[in-house]
């Protein structure tokens, strides 16, 4: 049989991340339209509580056996990466020539180079080399970016795109949501003392913000995430979002909270072509414009969030662009 591999680390019953978002999301549109057989090959061990998932495609997790895995990679036609590994991995090295295509979700150089000189209490991380990012993409015949600012690789653009569900109307609460990893890039450290709410891995916030870097969190509720949990907590009493994540790739997560009816605190690399008052670079710019925004009247906050629904409508919702354009590409 000839089927082509489609290797990622995440996507499935659990969702994590917006990458996670994006692969599943890649199952359901993408897959029924492949013209080869896909194979999905997923380079983790499968989370516990979900042993039931079935998947709309044939699919493998690398932890229940290592050595089918490698061989389905060994006989495939082609291996397109829907998320990989930032970092060296056997099965890949051992399959460069069949490297068909590279989604790349991020950039080690955005991730950990843009940090220095911020006031980022850390940058480095050990999971992470962008000499072998660079590698893959060299080998990689299509290298397709889905993010939103311009990346220092050379790459095909095909942007993810957001569906609106809800449109619901700005909330009037001043109450802060944080609605996202608790790692250094989505810089928690900026609700340091302020009132808010987070749906985020509750265990690991609390060890490395709350004791490791002595947060204030006095004036915090802390929800842990579950995803079925997430239609819930954007439904609470709250209505100014910390979006301010820095070199965000897309931001699922900042489109959701316009959906829902919140206003994000945007950081000034996120599409900062579009005009917006309410940008943040550091701790302290995010909280003058929380200082801000609890003086500035709804009809003013209503206004440029009115103004970036629109432009998040026009820009980035384009479902068959997104469709046809990855056809273009796997179907070759």
């Amino acid at each position: 049989m000839i089927y082509d591999v489609y290797y990622t680390t995440g996507g499935g019953p659990w969702v994590n991340a917006g990458t996670d978002t994006w692969v599943n999301l890649w199952m359901e549109l993408i897959a029924p339209k492949l013209e080869v057989t896909p194979i999905l090959l997923l380079h983790r061990n499968k989370p516990e509580g979900h042993e039931d998932y079935e998947f709309p495609i044939e699919a493998h997790w690398h932890g229940d056996d290592i050595e089918k895995f490698e061989e389905l990679c060994d006989g495939a036609r082609r291996i397109n990466i829907l998320h990989g590994h930032y970092t060296p991995m056997k099965v890949i090295d051992d399959n460069m020539h069949k490297i068909h295509s590279n989604i790349l979700h991020n950039s080690v150089d955005h991730i950990i180079k843009s940090q220095f000189g911020t006031d980022a209490s850390f940058v480095q991380h050990p999971y992470m080399d962008s000499k072998w990012e660079k590698s893959i993409n060299d080998v990689s015949k299509h290298s397709i970016w889905v993010g939103l600012y311009n990346l220092l690789i050379e790459n095909k653009n095909i942007p993810n795109f957001y569906e609106f569900k809800h449109n619901l109307e700005l909330s009037d609460s001043n109450k802060i949501g944080f609605t996202a990893r608790s790692e250094g890039r989505k810089n928690p450290r900026y609700l340091d003392g302020l009132p808010s709410i987070l749906f985020t891995n509750s265990n690991h916030f609390k060890v490395v913000w709350k004791k490791g870097m002595k947060m204030d969190t006095s004036k915090m509720k802390i929800y842990h995430y579950k995803p079925e949990f997430k239609d819930i907590f954007y439904n609470m009493d709250w209505g100014l979002s910390h979006s301010c994540f820095t070199y965000e790739p897309f931001g699922y997560s900042i489109f959701e909270a316009v959906d829902y009816g919140k206003l994000p605190i945007l950081h000034s690399t996120w599409c900062k072509d579009f005009k917006y008052p309410y940008r943040a670079s550091s701790k302290k710019e995010f909280s003058d414009i929380y200082t801000k925004l609890i003086n500035t009247s709804y009809e003013e906050k209503n206004k440029w969030f009115l103004s970036l629904r629109k432009m998040m409508k026009d820009n980035f919702t384009d479902k068959n662009r997104w469709i046809n354009k990855l056809l273009d590409i796997y179907n070759i």
